[in-house]
C-alpha cells in the first residue's frame, strides 16, 4: 500500500446535487454517468454503491479520457465517479464538487507491486520509495 483515497461522485457546480455532501443511491436514477471503459462489475460506483441496492443510472457512457469527462461535467452534461485526489486537482480549474457517496464513502487504497525477478531494480526501489513520501 501506497496511500488511501475516497473515491467521489462529481458533479458540476450548477447541478443539483452539488447542494449535498453526500448522495445516495436513488439520487442517481436519472443520471448520465461518465466511466472509463471498464466493465461495470469492476468499477466501484456499481459495485459498492449502486448495486447492492439494486439501483442504476440513467445512462452509462464510455469516456476514454479524464480530461474530456471532466469537462462534460463541468458542463452539466453528467456525472462521474473518481478518486478525490484527482478531483481537487480538476476543482481548482472547472466548475466541479465531489460528492462522498453514502454516509460512510467508499475508501479505497493505492497499491504497488512488482513482478517476480524485478525486485532488486534500483528504479523501482527509487519510485516506491518516492511514492510513499508523497
Amino acid at each position: 500500500p501506497v496511500f488511501d483515497y475516497e473515491h467521489k461522485l462529481v458533479v458540476s457546480t450548477s447541478h443539483p446535487l452539488a447542494i449535498q455532501t453526500s448522495v445516495e443511491p436513488e439520487q442517481l436514477a436519472q443520471e448520465t454517468l461518465f466511466t472509463y471503459p471498464v466493465e461495470p462489475e469492476r468499477l466501484d460506483i456499481f459495485s459498492q454503491f449502486l448495486h447492492p441496492t439494486k439501483c442504476s443510472v440513467k445512462q452509462h457512457k464510455i469516456m476514454e479520457t479524464t480530461e474530456i469527462m471532466m469537462q462534460l461535467v463541468a458542463a452539466n452534461r453528467g456525472i462521474c465517479a473518481l478518486p478525490g485526489w484527482l478531483v481537487e486537482e480538476y476543482a481548482q480549474s472547472l466548475n466541479i464538487k465531489s460528492l462522498r457517496f453514502g454516509d460512510k464513502g467508499i475508501h479505497k487504497q493505492i497499491n504497488i507491486g512488482v513482478r517476480k525477478g524485478e525486485t532488486q531494480l534500483s528504479y523501482l526501489d527509487d519510485f516506491i520509495a518516492q511514492a510513499k513520501n508523497n
